[in-house]
C-alpha cells in the first residue's frame, strides 16, 4: 500500500484511505476503538493524509452494551468519528458516512431526523458528511433538498452521486451523459462524489460529460460573481435554457466523438489509455466497492482540497474565477503528453486562454478532452481474441476496476479509481426493390448510418424524427405492457412518419418479407459498415453511429436511450397486436395486418442492426473494450435474436381459437402475473427493475418468467460471427439435411450409403417435424448458411400418433432395413441407429408424461457454432412458440451417453424424469415446465 501511496502522489493523486468500521464494532469499547485507530494511524504512517469513515448500509441496532452508554446510534457513530478525527491530527479531508446517507432512509424526513440531526449538533465541523440525494440512486438533485440537508447537518454535504453504479445489477451499465442535476448546485456543496460503472471502459462518456457539467457550472458561479450578484440567486430547480447552463444532449454530443476517436485509437495502439476529459481534477482512491461505496470519480474546482471523498472523484463548489485553463485537445488524434510530479494541480478559469479552440456545450465545440488528459492503465496489449475458441466457459464481466494514474493535465490533481470489477432463409431486411422495386436503397435511422470516424469532423445536423442526435432520454416504464393497446394499431399516418416504421402500408403488403443471408446483411446498405468496409477492411474502426447506438442501448438507469425505447415500444405494440396476424385472423380485413407487418419489418431492421453492431464491435474494440462491455451487448444481441424471430413467428403461426390448453391471452395474462415489475412507486430506487433493456425485453416473450432460461455466463473468448434466426422456410429443408449429413465423420463406406441416401441423417433427426409440424421450427444461420435448428411439436401425444402410424411407413419403404448391414465402420453406429429407429415400434411415452409435457423438443447445432449465446437464443424461441399457444410444459429423447447434448439440456432447465422410454436402455427422458 506504501507504493501506491507514493505513486499517487508522485501523479499528484489524492489517495484516500475508507474502513467500514460498523457492522462489527462496539461502539463503546475502548479495545475496538483502540483497534481501529492503530489501523488508521498505520496507514498514515505510510503517507496517507485523507481518510474516510463509513457506517452506510449497517444494521441500525445497537448492541447492549453500547445502548448502555449511548442514547442513541448518532451519538456512538459521532463519537467515534470525533475520537479519530483527533487521533489523526484534523487532517484536511476526513469523510463521514451516516447511516442515513439518502432522504428515503430517514424517520420521517431528513428535517425530523433524530439521527441526522444529532449528527449534525455532535461531529466536529472539520468532518465532512456524505449524502446521495433523494434515494440510493438519486434520478435528480435538487439545490431545494440540499438546502434542507446542509440546515440539518449544520454543514454543506458531500453528494455522493450513484447515477452510474452497476453494482446492483449484473446486467446493466450506464453510458448516458451526466444529467438530472439542477444548475446552481455548487453553492450547495462542499464536493461531488461520482461512483462510476465497475468497468473502467464504460466511464468515459459520465466522465466527460461531468466534466462538461462542471466546467458549465464554474462559468455560472463566475459570471454571477462578475455581474455583481448574489451566489445564492443562481440557485434554483429550473433546468431551462440560461447562459452558462449545462446541455446533456450537447454535451453527450462532444462525448461521442472524443471516445470515437480514443475507442478507434486504444484499437491501433499495443497499450491500452483512456483519455480523460478536460477540467477532470482530482480521482480519489477508496479500497472496497459497493453502492455508495463503489470505487468513484470526483471533480475539483482548483481550489484546496476541502474535506470529502468517500471512494470517488469530487467536484468542489469553487465560485472564485482562476487563472488559467488547459489547452484543448486536438481532434484529429490525441498524443498522450507527460507531466512532471508535482505539475498536475493547476487552476481553472472560465476564461480560455487566447489561441486556443473554445468548445463547450452550451457556447460552441468545447471539447471537454485535452491532449495530456490521458489517463492510463497499463501495458494491457491490444489483441483479438480467437472466434474458433470455444465459448462455453468463464466470464468477461468484470468485477471491478483498477486504474493507475499516468499523466493528466487538469484543475487539480488527478485522482485514481480502483476497487481494492442466404436469401430466402434469413432475417428479413427491407430492401428498395421487394419494397418499391426502385434501385435506391432505404435510409435506416440515422443513429446507425455509417458516419466518418475521424473526430475532428462536425456532426451533422440531425433532421426531424432523426436519431443521430441522441434524442431526449425515454422513462423507464412502471409496467411491461406500457404500450398501445390490441385496439390502438398504428395508424397510417403514424407509421410513414415514425422514424422506426420504416414501411408504409403498401409498402408492407401482405406478402412475407424479404430475407437476407448473413452475408449480405453484413454488406447491407443498411448496416453500419459500408460495402467497401465490409469487404476490404474487416477489422474497420467503429463509427460515430455505432458508437452511439452502443450507448443507446445503455444509457441511464431510470432512462432508456432512443434505440432501446424503439425497441420496446415495438416488441409491445407486436404483441398487443399480434392477434390481427394470428390463425385464423381477427381483422375484418387486411389493413391491421399490413400494420402489423410494417412494424414488425422496422423492429427486425434495429435487431439486425444490433447483431452487426455486435460483430463489428468484437472485431473492431481493443481488448480492454471489448472485455468490459462485450458482456453486456452479448446478452442483448442474444435476447434480440430470440425475440426477432419470435416476431415473424408470429405471422400465421399465432392460435386465436380458444383451446382449453389456454393459448395467446390466457399465456400472456399468466406470463404478465409473474413477470411484470409490481406496481413501483415514483421514488422505486433502480434495482426493482431487473435488467434494465434485457430484463424488459425478456419479460416481453411468453418464457420471459423462466430466468433459467436467460441466465448463462458470457464466452471466454468473444465471437464475431454474425448470427440470424428465423422460423422455417420452404428451401431451408435442403439445407439442414446437408448439415446433418457434414457433421457425420464416417468411413468411406458409410460415405458411399449416405451418398446414394442423402436425406437418411436428416430424416431421423428432423424428417418427422418438417413433415408434420413444420411451424415449430426455427433455424439459426451463420455466413456459412443453416448451422443449427430447434424443432417441436404443440401436441406431442397426437404428433406421435401421427408419426407412427403414416411417417414412420413411408421412411420403412424409402430405406431398407439391410441397407446399414456390414463390417463395423467410422459412422456405421449412426447409420444403424438411424435405420432401427425406422424399423422398429417405437415405444409408447408414458402418459403421465404427456399430461406434465405436452410438448415435444428437439434442438441440434452443427460443430462449428461455439456461441452459446446463439444456441440459446434457438432454445428460447422454439419455447417461446410453444409457450404462446397454450404448452405448460416440454420434453426431449437423448442418449444417455451423449454428454454434450445433456449438459446443453440441463443448462436450460432440463431435469431428468424418472421413466424408462426409449430403444435402448441408454435412452432417457428430460423434461422442463414453461
Amino acid at each position: 500500500m506504501q507504493s501506491l501511496i507514493e505513486a499517487a502522489q508522485e501523479q499528484g493523486v489524492e489517495f484516500v484511505f475508507a474502513i467500514s468500521a460498523g457492522q462489527d464494532m462496539v461502539f463503546s469499547s475502548a479495545g475496538d476503538r483502540l483497534l481501529l485507530q492503530q489501523k488508521l494511524r498505520q496507514v498514515a504512517a505510510m503517507g496517507c493524509h485523507s481518510f474516510a469513515l463509513l457506517f452506510d448500509d449497517i444494521d441500525p441496532c445497537m448492541c447492549q452494551a453500547d445502548r448502555d452508554v449511548f442514547p442513541s446510534l448518532a451519538q456512538a457513530q459521532a463519537s467515534v468519528a470525533n475520537e479519530v478525527y483527533r487521533e489523526l491530527d484534523q487532517p484536511s479531508i476526513f469523510l463521514f458516512c451516516p447511516t442515513e446517507y439518502c432522504s428515503s432512509l430517514c424517520s420521517p424526513s431528513p428535517s425530523q431526523s433524530c439521527y441526522l440531526l444529532t449528527l449534525g449538533q455532535e461531529l466536529l465541523p472539520g468532518i465532512s458528511v456524505i449524502w446521495t440525494g433523494p434515494k440510493v440512486v438519486s434520478q435528480e438533485l435538487s439545490a431545494t433538498l440540499l438546502e434542507e440537508v446542509e440546515g440539518v447537518l449544520q454543514r454543506r454535504p458531500i453528494i455522493w452521486d450513484n447515477l452510474y453504479a452497476n453494482d446492483y445489477d449484473c446486467r446493466r451499465v450506464f453510458l448516458g451523459p451526466y444529467t438530472g442535476r439542477a444548475p446552481g448546485l455548487m453553492p450547495r456543496l462542499r464536493g461531488l462524489l461520482l461512483n462510476p460503472n465497475c468497468e473502467l471502459q464504460a466511464n468515459f462518456i459520465p466522465i466527460h460529460t461531468l466534466g462538461s457539467w462542471f466546467r458549465s457550472e464554474l462559468g455560472s458561479c463566475a459570471h454571477s460573481d462578475h455581474a455583481g450578484k448574489e451566489t445564492a440567486a443562481a440557485l434554483g430547480d429550473s433546468q431551462g435554457p440560461q447562459e452558462g447552463s449545462y446541455s446533456p444532449q450537447e454535451a453527450l454530443e462532444l462525448a461521442l466523438h472524443d471516445w470515437v476517436a480514443e475507442i478507434n485509437r486504444q484499437a491501433l495502439e499495443p497499450a491500452v489509455s483512456m483519455q480523460v476529459p478536460e477540467g477532470l481534477p482530482p480521482c480519489s482512491f477508496l479500497p472496497g466497492g459497493r453502492t455508495p461505496g463503489q470505487p468513484s470519480i470526483s471533480l475539483k474546482g482548483g481550489t484546496r482540497l476541502q474535506p470529502s471523498t468517500a471512494g470517488g472523484q469530487e467536484v468542489m463548489p469553487d465560485a472564485q474565477p482562476h487563472d488559467s485553463v488547459p489547452s484543448v485537445a486536438d481532434q484529429d488524434g490525441p498524443e498522450p503528453c507527460s507531466v512532471a510530479p508535482g505539475e498536475g494541480r493547476k487552476k481553472v478559469t472560465s476564461e480560455p486562454e487566447k489561441g486556443s479552440e473554445s468548445r463547450t456545450p452550451t457556447g460552441g465545440r468545447q471539447s471537454p478532452t485535452g491532449d495530456g488528459d490521458q489517463l492510463t492503465t497499463g501495458s494491457r496489449e491490444s489483441c483479438e481474441p480467437s472466434s474458433a475458441l470455444p465459448s462455453t466457459a468463464g466470464s468477461a464481466q468484470s468485477t471491478g476496476t483498477s486504474v493507475a494514474t499516468e499523466t493528466l493535465h487538469s484543475p487539480g490533481p488527478p485522482m485514481c479509481c480502483s476497487n481494492g470489477a442466404n436469401t430466402s432463409q434469413n432475417l428479413p431486411l427491407p430492401t428498395s426493390d421487394a419494397r418499391t422495386g426502385g434501385g435506391s436503397s432505404p435510409q435506416p435511422p440515422s443513429s446507425t448510418q455509417t458516419e466518418v470516424s475521424r473526430a475532428d469532423m462536425p456532426p451533422k445536423p440531425p433532421g426531424p424524427g432523426a436519431c443521430t442526435s441522441p434524442g431526449p432520454p425515454a422513462p423507464l416504464t412502471d409496467e411491461v405492457g406500457a404500450s398501445p393497446g390490441p385496439t390502438a394499431p398504428l395508424t397510417p399516418e403514424e407509421t410513414g412518419s415514425s422514424p422506426m416504421a420504416l414501411l408504409t402500408l403498401e409498402e408492407a403488403g401482405s406478402g412475407p418479407t424479404v430475407l437476407l443471408t448473413p452475408k449480405e446483411a453484413r454488406t447491407s446498405p443498411t448496416a453500419p459498415l459500408t460495402p467497401e468496409e465490409a469487404r476490404f477492411s474487416p477489422m474497420a474502426s467503429l463509427t460515430l453511429g455505432e458508437v452511439q447506438m452502443l450507448v443507446e442501448l445503455f444509457y441511464l438507469p431510470y432512462h432508456h436511450g432512443p434505440l432501446a425505447q424503439h425497441l420496446l415500444e415495438h416488441f409491445r405494440w407486436l404483441r398487443a397486436n399480434s392477434l390481427s396476424v394470428g390463425v385464423p385472423a381477427t381483422a375484418p380485413d387486411d389493413c391491421e395486418g399490413m400494420q402489423w407487418r410494417g412494424r414488425a419489418q422496422s423492429f427486425q431492421l434495429l435487431c439486425a442492426q444490433t447483431c452487426r453492431l455486435h460483430s463489428h464491435f468484437v472485431s473492431s474494440a481493443s481488448r480492454a473494450l471489448l472485455y468490459d462491455l462485450h458482456p453486456y451487448l452479448w446478452d442483448i444481441r442474444n435476447m434480440l435474436l430470440a425475440a426477432s424471430a419470435f416476431v415473424l413467428w408470429l405471422d400465421g403461426h399465432l392460435l386465436c381459437d380458444p383451446d382449453p390448453k389456454g393459448t395467446w391471452g390466457s399465456c400472456f395474462g399468466w406470463c404478465q402475473s409473474i413477470t411484470a415489475p409490481i406496481l413501483l412507486g415514483g421514488d422505486a430506487e433502480p434495482w426493482a427493475r431487473r435488467g434494465g433493456l434485457f430484463g424488459e425485453l425478456q419479460a416481453l416473450l411468453p418464457v420471459g418468467n423462466s430466468c433459467d432460461l436467460f441466465c448463462h455466463p458470457p464466452p471466454l473468448f468473444p465471437s464475431s460471427q454474425l448470427y440470424l434466426l428465423h422460423p422455417l422456410l420452404p428451401p431451408d429443408k435442403g439445407e439442414l439435411y446437408r448439415m446433418c449429413q457434414e457433421s457425420l465423420n464416417c468411413d468411406p463406406k458409410v460415405a458411399e450409403i449416405l451418398a446414394a441416401y442423402p436425406d437418411l441423417l436428416g430424416d431421423r433427426l428432423l424428417g418427422s417435424f418438417l413433415s408434420l409440424s413444420p411451424e415449430y421450427t426455427f433455424v439459426l444461420e451463420d455466413e456459412g448458411g443453416p448451422c443449427g435448428y430447434a424443432a417441436g411439436a404443440l401436441c406431442a401425444e397426437g404428433f406421435l400418433q401421427q408419426r407412427d402410424s403414416s411417417w414412420l411407413p413411408a421412411m420403412r419403404h424409402k430405406y431398407p432395413r439391410d441397407l446399414g448391414a456390414g463390417a463395423p465402420a467410422l459412422g456405421q453406429d449412426a447409420l444403424e441407429e438411424a435405420l432401427l429407429f425406422f424399423h422398429t415400434e417405437p415405444p409408447a411415452v408414458p402418459l403421465p408424461v404427456l399430461r406434465r409435457f405436452p410438448s415435444l423438443v428437439q434442438l441440434g447445432t452443427a460443430p462449428r457454432v461455439l456461441d452459446v449465446g446463439a444456441s440459446r437464443s434457438l432454445a428460447i424461441c422454439l419455447l417461446s412458440a410453444l409457450r404462446a399457444n397454450g404448452s405448460r410444459g416440454v420434453f426431449c429423447q437423448v442418449s444417455a451417453a451423449d454428454q454434450q447434448q445433456l449438459s446443453f439440456y440441463s443448462k436450460l432447465g432440463f431435469v431428468a424424469l424418472p421413466v424408462a422410454w426409449g430403444i435402448s436402455p441408454g435412452a432417457r427422458l428430460l423434461g422442463r415446465l414453461l
